[in-house]
């Protein structure tokens, strides 16, 4: 049984790839001129940095094109097989990972008009649902936070509008790859696209269709810091069987647009792009506008016995060189701690600093992994990573306000509590959160994880907490 299952399988796959490479009738390459599901700053050029993990996007942008489909008549005149079309992009996107995300986008034709296939067709239809594009991102680097960045997208098309009429897709699946080369920067993002499309073999007119392989350019530029980017973008294209020397087939596309931002996370874009040549597949003019909204994971909870085990390696190495001279001093000092034994009320004094701490009072707000240690009597932060993360998710979320909760260690100087709220507070307001968002709350050594006086314990006190507020 499971032999007859493996040929049948294996001749269903055969005759799939024999209807690829020699079906006839001409498949349209409705994907050239479809918005990019991945929201990072371009519109049809893929960028080279992933998305943020956990980040879940939708956009929907409303596409005109005038003439996107020509038919030459052998004569170097053309006619219009499609003369005017009215798109509206519907996509999705998901970050798995930092270096993976998936989108997915779905044309919906709203209206288009045209002479159809020959002379005798008449009208075309008017309406429907184009070629579903999934397009996964595999990054491959990324160094010093995008500003230099490669990643790898296989961007695969079904022929869902082919099964409604023939002008509202390809034929048959059809295969993108490309390589995203690409820098981010605070003002300026650039991505460059190199891609070889998979197309079947086929004669349209007087022309002949084969593979061809393209450039795509995007330049964003952060006109506005978190309100306005302007982008241009350049794409061309040619033939693999005739190289720069296929007029139905060669094209150029140069246009861009404006993205506006708002309060919400959502995005409102708009631009026009002109296309130069009689390609078959690129529009004298098009038009699009529309928006994008997108939504970031929040940094999971931290319960207590997280905060309590959460020292950093670096802390614990300190800590331990800290214990090491207090154990050679105990053993110097054997002798006279011999002589001098405690006294009842000093045992008392030691039994009641070990027992069980009462229970932390009630917060408010929602509490957030993220906790920062120091050394002793210090405010010195050595790593903001996490901080600057906290950051970004105030400037994603307009609505919210951060509480930070500091503390010492018994031992400590007491303004030490409020100097490291400052420091941690400084961090994201470079970041960019206004002052008014950030909400400092003093706690000193009020609020100890643990009473032992081992150097270990003591530093898991000296912390700032996060609690996010509405």
């Amino acid at each position: 049984m499971k032999i007859k299952l493996g040929k049948l399988l294996l001749s269903v796959l055969i005759a799939a790839s024999l209807n690829v490479l020699y079906a006839d009738g001409f498949a349209i390459d409705s994907n050239k001129f479809k918005t990019s599901p991945f929201d990072d700053g371009f519109l049809t050029v893929y960028g080279a940095s992933g998305l943020e993990d956990g980040l879940l996007g939708v956009g929907f942008i409303m596409n005109y094109q005038y003439k996107p489909v020509l038919l030459s008549n052998g004569d170097g005149s053309h006619r219009s097989v499609v003369k005017n079309q009215l798109t509206a992009d519907v996509s999705f996107f998901y970050s798995f990972v930092k270096w993976f995300d998936l989108g997915v986008s779905l044309p919906v034709v709203l209206f288009q008009n045209g002479d159809g296939w020959n002379k005798n067709s008449g009208s075309i239809t008017a309406g429907g649902v184009g070629d579903l594009r999934l397009v996964p991102r595999f990054q491959l680097f990324s160094l010093k936070d995008g500003l230099i960045a490669m990643s790898v997208v296989t961007e695969v098309s079904a022929p869902t509008g082919k099964q409604i009429d023939a002008v509202l897709g390809s034929r048959q699946f059809t295969f993108r790859p490309a390589i995203a080369i690409g820098s981010a920067s605070k003002w300026v993002d650039f991505s460059a696209n190199l891609y070889y499309h998979l197309l079947p073999k086929q004669t349209f007119g007087v022309s002949n269709f084969d593979d061809e392989f393209g450039l795509d350019l995007g330049l964003n530029v952060h006109a506005m810091e978190k309100l306005l980017d302007v982008n241009a973008e350049f794409r061309s294209a040619t033939s693999i069987a005739d190289p720069f020397d296929n007029k139905a087939v060669d094209y150029i596309e140069f246009g861009g647009g404006v993205r506006v931002k708002t309060p919400v996370n959502l995005d409102v874009v708009a631009g026009a792009f002109g296309g130069f040549g009689s390609a078959v597949g690129i529009p004298k003019f098009r038009l699009y506008a529309g928006f994008t909204w997108n939504m970031s994971a929040p940094i999971p909870k931290k319960t207590d016995k997280d905060v309590q085990n959460s020292v950093s390696a670096g802390e614990k190495q300190e800590v331990k060189k800290q214990d090491n001279a207090s154990q050679k001093k105990q053993v110097v000092n054997l002798e006279s701690d011999k002589k001098q034994a405690p006294t009842p009320e000093q045992k008392a004094a030691a039994q009641s600093e070990t027992k069980t701490l009462p229970a932390p009072p009630e917060k408010t707000g929602e509490r957030l992994q993220v906790v920062v240690r120091f050394m002793h009597n210090s405010d010195y932060i050595k790593d903001p990573v996490d901080i600057e993360k906290i950051a970004l998710i105030l400037t994603n979320n307009f609505t919210l306000k951060i509480r930070i909760e500091s503390h010492i260690d018994k031992h400590e100087s007491a303004d030490m509590s409020m100097k490291r709220a400052q420091a941690v507070k400084a961090i994201l307001v470079k970041s960019g959160i206004e002052a008014k968002r950030i909400i400092i709350k003093n706690i000193g050594a009020k609020e100890p994880v643990s009473t032992d006086d081992s150097e270990l314990e003591k530093a898991k006190n000296r912390r700032v907490e996060f609690f996010i507020v509405q």
